[in-house]
């Protein structure tokens, strides 16, 4: 026999080996898992059910399909083999079996309610709700039903709805944690953030390592603005589960919000050391890269976060990384991501904003304006929207306008550099040492940053040359002392500080 035949047996017999061993496995697993029924179709059916388990899914439906030839009036196989179908996608199919289920047996609750999910899974929300009526009209104390159709109806953000059918899915089973869990999810969307905290630590209280409880009861503490209590909830959620990226995120951002750049950096890091590559974790990462100023790492995540879409139609991408493009001075990068995300969304604020900006870089104070128009709803930005359209007027020689418009910027944003810094030099020009004092006064004293600082010497400097007024020259020489400390080279007005200390000489 040639080695091509022996080898050809061999294989053959290996197979049926495998077969065998595979059929004695099942018939192991199912004696240890099933339950001897007194029917022969129930009996198919608890096999079924312990091949699915076991992850034999081409088997449980064979044995599904054997139990529906049974004389019974049961429709148990039918509503399982439908379950297998929805498991893996197939609606359609599933709800045939859904529907045999039901004409097999019209007072099969379980299988309307399947039906029910199935068509809210392809989008046919009315159909599913009409399902879920005919279900309550046989059995109107149903929890599965009521919790499905709360479910739904949070899906459609029908909040309000949502409640009432959940309350009854409680009401009517008060030991399944999943009702509860869902109210709460409904009282966050709604606001009701103490209502929903009483419930999630109940259910903390009473299951294991709930971390999805104790994500969502960080995330209520981070809305009440509690920021030490949703940073200790986040971390109890990552000590159990490593997985939870929106944890990460939320913790990201709130370090972000605190400004402890290290702190927020690390958790989104960590969350990419996890594998956990997604588009929202990306832009996260950029957004709080930007609040920092690492414009060119914010680009490298951007970039990421676009490759993880398949249509690359997402505006706040192209806004964001226009904005970073600009910032390190690539205008021309800047206006063709700009130009993307006003194509994708003409509405969109930070490309309107980045694109007013631009303008006003070349003067075109009326462009800018008309940008600025769009971006009027932001109130995310609005400090600095407010402060680019006070260097629109100051443009346009409507000085009138321009303290006004800066102050709002300022209300906004207390400690926005680039907004002190705008109204600083438009106060200079119109010689209001005093104001610009007043503006600068509270960051000043206490920055390390030498831009704030040259400017506050410069004003301090302009007073005490106008009235001599001891304090404005000693508090100068101060600003320029601490400067020089910083960064002697980028301190830009060691002459004149040298005049107000011979001054100070003079009057000892």
């Amino acid at each position: 026999m040639s080695d091509k035949n022996v080898n050809k047996k061999k294989n053959f017999i290996k197979r049926i080996v495998e077969k065998v061993t595979k059929a004695n496995t099942l018939v192991n697993d199912y004696t240890r898992l099933g339950i001897t029924p007194a029917m022969p179709g129930n009996a198919f059916i608890n096999m079924a059910n312990s091949m699915y388990m076991i992850g034999c899914f081409k088997e449980a439906e064979d044995m599904l399909q054997s139990a529906v030839y049974f004389p019974s009036q049961t429709s148990n196989a039918l509503i399982n083999l439908g379950i297998i179908k929805q498991t893996t996608g197939d609606f359609k199919e599933a709800i045939k079996y859904y529907l045999a289920a039901y004409k097999k047996d019209n007072h099969n609750v379980k299988a309307l309610g399947l039906w029910g999910n199935c068509l809210a899974m392809m989008g046919k929300m009315d159909e599913a709700i009409q399902k879920y009526e005919h279900a309550i009209q046989i059995d109107n104390e149903n929890m599965e039903i009521y919790l499905s159709w709360g479910a739904l109806l949070i899906k459609n953000k029908q909040y309000t709805e949502a409640k009432e059918k959940l309350e009854l899915a409680n009401k009517y089973n008060n030991k399944d944690a999943r009702p509860l869990y869902m109210l709460s999810i409904v009282e966050i969307e709604l606001g009701e953030y103490d209502s929903a905290l009483e419930k999630l630590t109940y259910i903390v209280n009473t299951t294991e390592n709930n971390f999805e409880a104790l994500h969502n009861i960080a995330y209520i503490y981070f809305k009440k603005k509690d920021y030490d209590n949703a940073i200790s909830y986040g971390k109890q959620v990552l000590a159990i589960f490593r997985q939870k990226v929106e944890t990460y995120l939320l913790l990201g951002d709130i370090y972000a919000m605190q400004e402890k750049e290290k702190e927020s950096l690390q958790f989104y890091e960590m969350a990419e050391m996890n594998g956990l590559k997604t588009f929202f974790l990306y832009i996260s990462w950029a957004v709080s890269l930007q609040k920092f100023n690492h414009h060119e790492q914010a680009i490298d995540k951007l970039l990421k976060a676009n490759d993880c879409l398949q249509a690359k139609n997402i505006d706040e991408v192209y806004s964001r990384l226009a904005l970073s493009y600009y910032k390190i001075g690539k205008v021309d990068l800047a206006v063709k991501n700009k130009d993307k995300a006003l194509e994708i969304n003409p509405h969109n604020y930070m490309a309107n904003s980045v694109a007013a900006e631009i303008e006003v870089d070349k003067k075109n104070y009326k462009k800018a304006l008309e940008h600025l128009e769009k971006c009027k709803d932001d109130f995310s930005n609005k400090g600095f929207n407010y402060s680019l359209m006070a260097q629109c007027y100051e443009g346009l020689d409507q000085y009138d306008k321009v303290p006004e418009l800066f102050e709002k910027a300022i209300e906004y944003m207390p400690n926005k550099k680039e907004i002190l810094i705008a109204y600083t030099k438009f106060l200079i020009k119109q010689n209001d040492f005093e104001t610009a004092k007043k503006r600068l006064k509270n960051i000043g004293e206490k920055t390390d940053d030498i831009d704030i600082l040259n400017w506050y010497f410069i004003i301090l400097y302009s007073l005490a040359k106008q009235d001599g007024y001891k304090y404005n020259v000693e508090k100068a020489v101060e600003i320029a002392k601490k400067a020089e400390e910083i960064n002697t080279n980028l301190f830009l007005y060691k002459r004149e500080k040298e005049e107000l200390e011979e001054l100070i000489k003079s009057h000892e």
